[in-house]
């Protein structure tokens, strides 16, 4: 991979995951642009930084290097690689950039976003399980006390994240989950920019449990799934009273497709020369925090949270319980960095779809 470090960025992206590089990283970067799609916001002011669109900016690439911020960068990712420029070269996404740009700036290991299980347990029953939560035969909550184990062991590492982000199953039935967040806000509060918690929008947490949110500063994402608009709208109102913020994870509406790692419909890969290039083009939404290990895709630390798929090999996580010397941290870089094993792919590429499937309402995936 060459080196990411350069004299001026883009960034790709004005919106919620745009505002949030720009205040994780302004004390070490200032974007000089935001490029969007969406015309209405062109000529406008951007978070400090000017919104313009991608004929204005295509002149100074690549020499001006281009971050991609979105929640699912897949259509940039291939207009970009159309266009001639070469991913992790020319252009990057936000899990990408972070971890490579403070490493080679100053050795430090800051990752973009950690992924959290606090349940495995859920109310609904979508058989295209994001979370692989359908294939699960024993369903749990996982103990405030492993959880906060796990993140002493994460901090012993790593220098600084930008995302907490607690999911997998719903979260909000997990009881202990209000007093967890408090704690993960007064430990580890300057070790991360915001803890997110989030939640299909069918749950009112009770008022002791709104207050512990409001001050522990969580932000909460409810999925706008149709068939919950009801409560999902009183949930936002009941956020709004708490002064709570919050946002919609995309399940309909405005996004019509979802994340179907698990759909246990489609053929599982076996052929070495397609898995690479099935992690070649992944999008790699995220990593995972779970019994010790910070996987390196968070598809795979779902399938080990439900304990029904698969094995651990060489590559696949970086275990923490190991010493921070030299060594275990440039093997911790490579876990952060998204750099594949020997193979070129890691062991759970052979049971992960990586597709998009059309958003339906729960019970309809047949």
């Amino acid at each position: 991979m060459k080196t990411m470090l350069c004299s001026e960025y883009y960034l790709w992206g004005a919106g919620t995951y745009g505002a949030r590089a720009i205040e994780f990283m302004k004390n070490d970067l200032t974007f000089k642009a935001a490029i969007d799609n969406n015309s209405q916001k062109h000529g406008t002011v951007f978070h400090g930084i000017p919104v313009i669109n991608y004929d204005e900016a295509k002149c100074d690439l690549p020499e001006t290097k281009l971050v991609i911020a979105m929640n699912i960068p897949t259509e940039v990712r291939a207009f970009l690689t159309a266009q001639g420029f070469v991913e992790n070269r020319d252009f990057f996404t936000l899990h990408d950039f972070i971890p490579c740009y403070y490493w080679e700036k100053n050795k430090s290991l800051v990752v973009k976003s950690v992924d959290i299980a606090a349940t495995t347990m859920c109310n609904m029953n979508c058989d295209g399980c994001l979370t692989y939560i359908h294939l699960a035969a024993n369903r749990k909550h996982i103990s405030a006390e492993k959880i906060i184990d796990d993140l002493d062991l994460l901090f012993a590492h790593i220098d600084s994240v930008m995302a907490l982000n607690i999911c997998c199953g719903e979260s909000l039935l997990n009881k202990e989950l209000p007093e967890l967040c408090m704690h993960i806000y007064e430990k580890y509060a300057g070790r991360y920019d915001y803890l997110l918690v989030q939640t299909n929008g069918t749950i009112l947490p009770g008022n002791d449990a709104m207050r512990r949110f409001s001050e522990s500063k969580t932000l909460l994402v409810t999925s706008n799934y149709p068939e919950n608009a009801k409560t999902t709208e009183i949930f936002v109102e009941k956020c709004n009273a708490f002064n709570i913020s919050w946002s919609f994870n995309y399940a309909g509406g405005n996004r019509e497709h979802w994340s179907d790692f698990g759909n246990p419909h489609i053929v599982n890969e076996s052929n070495p020369e397609k898995l690479r290039e099935r992690y070649s083009r992944c999008w790699k939404p995220g990593m995972g925090l779970h019994n010790e290990h910070l996987y390196i895709c968070i598809a795979q630390t779902w399938s080990h949270v439900v304990a029904e798929a698969g094995t651990l090999e060489p590559g696949d996580a970086f275990d923490l319980r190991q010493p921070k010397t030299e060594t275990s941290r440039e093997e911790l870089y490579k876990i952060l960095s998204r750099q594949p094993p020997e193979t070129g792919y890691i062991s759970h590429c052979m049971r992960c779809n990586s597709v998009m499937t059309p958003y339906k309402p729960k019970n309809e995936y047949k």
